[in-house]
């Protein structure tokens, strides 16, 4: 676990120094520049690459990437399928335009808050060229589709939902935090009891910044829900009025109590 304690005023950093592009929305905070979490790039670094739906998403495609109404004829023929008939062109920007593949991000109008509480904010479709498509003969087939939180790629930690713990709220004096981590892979609705792990820990002033994620199971797995576990994060100083942010997302967002809806 990296662990950076800075018990000073660190102001957070406007949205372009910050690479936060293409995504702002109620919940996000900026991320200061002593963030040093595995993949996620301070201030001035190189542009960072996401993952959506296992997907690379370049930052600089969010920012400024062409749009898939510039797609050379053949590849905007992937548009002209069945799958694709919702598709706006415009709303869309390209990841892959090859002679066999075709794939496009774009930022949702809204976020939108799935059952298991992750806030996704960002849609991937993906199309590939088939010699024999599902309704016969060669083109293009959709072969991927679906909204997602843009992640940064933790390398061997797989992906986390945090939330605070509804029935043990922050305690300013406490040196604890009570937190929900629920596992985004496959896990075969086991909790992460023991593979829970802190990959980044700062300690600032005005908020503390974390990144945890989750030693995947070994061998295969089925897909029902995962339950949220219980995970205590310890602190080197009482918690305060400091905010907790999670920068394993992009943006980073502000760690709260997941909502009734979400929580079934």
């Amino acid at each position: 676990m990296r662990r950076t304690v800075l018990l000073r005023t660190v102001p957070a950093l406007g949205a372009a120094a910050l690479l936060l592009v293409g995504c702002a929305q109620a919940g996000s905070v900026g991320v200061s520049a002593t963030s040093e979490a595995a993949g996620v790039p301070s201030a001035g670094g190189d542009e960072p690459e996401y993952l959506c739906q296992g997907t690379i998403v370049p930052g600089a495609v969010l920012s400024d990437g062409a749009t898939a109404d510039q797609l050379g004829d053949k590849a905007a023929a992937a548009l002209d399928t069945p799958d694709a008939r919702d598709v706006d062109p415009r709303e869309w920007r390209i990841l892959t335009e090859t002679s066999t593949e075709v794939y496009l991000v774009r930022e949702l109008p809204a976020p939108r808050e799935h059952d298991d509480g992750e806030v996704r904010t960002h849609e991937v479709i993906g199309f590939e060229w088939m010699d024999e498509t599902e309704w016969g003969g060669e083109g293009w087939q959709l072969m991927r589709a679906g909204d997602c939180a843009l992640r940064y790629d933790m390398g061997g930690l797989g992906d986390a939902i945090v939330a605070l713990d509804p029935g043990a709220p922050p305690d300013p004096a406490a040196m604890t935090i009570d937190l929900l981590v629920t596992e985004v892979a496959c896990a075969s609705g086991e909790p992460a009891d023991g593979r829970i792990e802190v990959d980044h820990l700062a300690e600032l002033e005005d908020r503390i910044e974390i990144v945890i994620g989750v030693r995947p199971q070994s061998g295969g797995q089925n897909c029902p829900s995962n339950p949220p576990t219980p995970f205590t994060l310890e602190l080197d100083a009482p918690l305060g009025d400091r905010t907790i942010v999670d920068l394993a997302v992009h943006p980073a967002r502000e760690v709260t109590v997941r909502s009734a809806e979400s929580r079934g």
